[in-house]
């Protein structure tokens, strides 16, 4: 016996999880053309010539966290506005910020970590 779906019968999901689900989808595709340096409306052919330009000086975001040598360095988290000298709790850890020297840290107005 085939039993005729109907509306009343259907399993809906409900519209608010179908638009969570559609956000999502859509973050993920801007997320992963974004971890490989190119904007979400890249096409194929941009694709192919990016993978076949070596990559010659790495990214602004790879050159802000790798760390540099020397005494003088301070990380500077730049949402906070603060600095944090090396071998303290911050340094080098936090979400937002780049290595600067100590004293120009202080000239762009950031303040010493307490």
């Amino acid at each position: 016996m085939i039993r005729k779906v109907t509306n009343r019968t259907a399993r809906k999901v409900p519209r608010a999880l179908l638009e969570t689900f559609l956000l999502f989808v859509a973050l993920a595709s801007v997320g992963v053309s974004t971890l490989h340096g190119q904007s979400p409306q890249a096409s194929c052919s941009d694709k192919q010539q990016a993978a076949a330009t070596p990559a010659a000086t790495p990214s602004p975001a790879t050159q802000q966290t790798t760390q540099p040598q020397g005494p003088a360095m301070v990380w500077v988290n730049t949402d906070t506005r603060v600095y944090h000298k090396q071998g303290t709790r911050w340094y080098g850890k936090t979400k937002h910020g780049k290595y600067m020297l100590e004293a120009d840290a202080i000239k762009a107005g950031y303040k010493p970590a307490k």
